[in-house]
C-alpha cells in the first residue's frame, strides 16, 4: 500500500497534476505581446554558489545592464537549499527572468555522518528530506517563491524558452566510443560520482532519466501547440531556445580523464525531445569544458559554465544566446548580432562613468568650498560648516 502511495504521487509530478505545478503555467503568455527585437536571453550553468569568490561575482553582475533581460540557467548551482535560495536571489535581482533547471548536485541529499564530521565536512543536514524526489520538489518550491521559472514559457513574440529536466543514462557513451577516448584500464571502469543522490525508484538512476524524460512531454506538447498557433497567425517564424542540465549529444566535449563520466554525463533520449520541438539553439551545462558553442546536425549547442574554483577564467560571464531577434546558429548571426561572453567592456564603461562623476563633483563641490561659492547645482552651500 505505501508503495502505492508512492507511485501514485510520482505519476501526479510526472503529470504536473499539484496545484503548485498548475501556478507554474499561469506565467506562460505573460510577454506575449513584447517585440522580439528587444529581447536579450543570457546562459549560464555550473555556477557552484558555494564555491569560494562566486557569490561576490555573480554580485558583480551589472543590475542596470541586464534588467529587462531573460538569463537560462542550467543547472548545479549550489549542493544546499540556503546556498540555492542564496544564488537565486542574487541573480533574480539582475535580470527579469530566470528560467532554471537543476543538476546532480542541487539534488544531493547530504546528512551529517560521523565519517564527515572526522573528515571536517561542512555538510547541511537535510535528513528530513527523503530523497532526492524529495528535494526536487523543495528545489522547485523555493523557485516558486522566488519568481524563478521551471515551467516554459513565451518570453516575447514567438520566442519560447523550454527548460527541460533530465538525468544521466548508463548507456549515453557507447563502449566502443569510450575505448576509443579513455584509457584501457578506465575504459570499463565503475565509478560511484553522485553518492548522495537517493532515489525512490526501483531501479534508482536507471528510472530517474525516464521520470525526467516523462516530465518533460507536457511542457514539449504546450510549446508545440503555442509555437504552431503562433506561426499560423503570423509572418514569422516561432522560435524555440531549450534547456538541459546533462549533456544530449555524445559528441559534446567533456573531460575523458575522468574514470567513469561517462556513465554519469548525458542521456541521448534528450536530443530526440529537442529535435522534435524544433529547438534553434541548446542551452546545456554538467560537462565544465569545451566551446561555449558546438553545432551538430544544423542545431547550436551552448555550454557556458563557471565551474569550480580552479576552473574558473577570466572575463567569465553570462553568454547572450539571443539579441535583436536573431538566435544563436540562425542565419546572418554575424551581422545581426555579436554573441560576445564577455560584458567586461559594458560593466568597465558604467564603472569608469561612475568614477568620472564622482569625481567631477568632488572636484566642483571643492572649488566651491576654496572659492567660497555659496551655490553649486541649485543647492545652497555654506563655507561656514567646514
Amino acid at each position: 500500500a505505501a508503495n502505492d502511495g508512492v507511485q501514485s504521487c510520482l505519476q501526479k509530478i510526472i503529470r504536473w497534476e499539484y496545484s503548485a505545478a498548475a501556478r507554474r503555467w499561469s506565467r506562460f503568455a505573460q510577454d506575449r505581446q513584447r517585440p522580439r527585437e528587444g529581447l536579450r536571453v543570457w546562459a549560464l550553468s555550473d555556477v557552484f554558489f558555494d564555491q569560494h569568490g562566486v557569490p561576490e561575482w555573480c554580485k558583480s553582475l551589472s543590475s542596470s545592464f541586464f534588467r529587462d533581460d531573460v538569463l537560462m540557467l542550467a543547472g548545479n548551482l549550489a549542493d544546499s537549499l540556503p546556498q540555492l535560495r542564496f544564488a537565486l536571489t542574487v541573480l533574480k535581482s539582475k535580470f527579469r527572468r530566470i528560467f532554471y533547471v537543476p543538476g546532480n548536485h542541487d539534488l544531493w541529499v547530504r546528512r551529517v555522518t560521523l565519517s564527515s564530521i572526522m573528515k571536517g565536512e561542512q555538510v547541511k543536514d537535510e535528513r528530513d528530506m527523503g530523497d532526492s524526489i524529495s528535494k526536487f520538489l523543495e528545489v522547485l518550491q523555493v523557485c516558486d517563491d522566488l519568481g524563478i521559472e521551471t515551467a516554459p514559457a513565451e518570453v516575447a513574440a514567438g520566442i519560447f524558452v523550454l527548460p527541460m529536466f533530465s538525468w544521466y543514462s548508463r548507456d549515453f557513451i557507447s563502449k566502443a566510443l569510450r575505448q576509443q577516448h579513455a584509457s584501457a584500464s578506465d575504459a570499463d571502469a565503475k565509478v560511484t560520482i553522485d553518492q548522495w543522490i537517493q532515489w525512490p525508484f526501483q531501479c534508482g538512476a536507471d528510472d530517474a532519466w525516464k521520470f525526467f524524460m516523462r516530465m518533460n512531454e507536457a511542457s514539449l506538447r504546450a510549446t508545440l501547440v503555442a509555437k504552431t498557433a503562433f506561426e499560423r497567425f503570423c509572418d514569422q517564424p516561432a522560435q524555440v531556445l531549450t534547456m538541459t542540465h546533462f549533456l544530449t549529444r555524445p559528441e559534446l566535449s567533456f573531460d575523458w580523464t575522468v574514470p567513469g563520466i561517462w556513465d554519469h554525463i548525458g542521456c541521448e533520449g534528450l536530443d530526440e525531445q529537442v529535435r522534435t520541438i524544433g529547438s534553434d539553439c541548446h542551452v546545456y551545462g554538467r560537462a565544465c569544458m569545451g566551446h561555449q558553442v558546438q553545432e551538430i546536425d544544423g542545431l547550436s549547442y551552448v555550454h557556458n559554465y563557471i565551474g569550480s574554483t580552479d576552473q574558473h577564467l577570466p572575463g567569465m560571464a553570462p553568454f547572450c544566446i539571443f539579441d535583436q531577434g536573431v538566435a544563436c546558429g540562425a542565419t546572418a548571426t554575424s551581422e545581426g548580432l555579436q554573441f560576445s561572453a564577455n560584458t567586461t567592456t559594458r560593466g568597465a564603461s558604467e564603472k569608469t562613468l561612475w568614477w568620472w562623476l564622482r569625481l567631477r563633483f568632488f572636484l566642483t563641490f571643492r572649488d566651491a568650498v576654496v572659492g567660497g561659492n555659496e551655490e553649486v547645482a541649485g543647492c545652497s552651500l555654506s563655507t561656514r560648516s567646514f
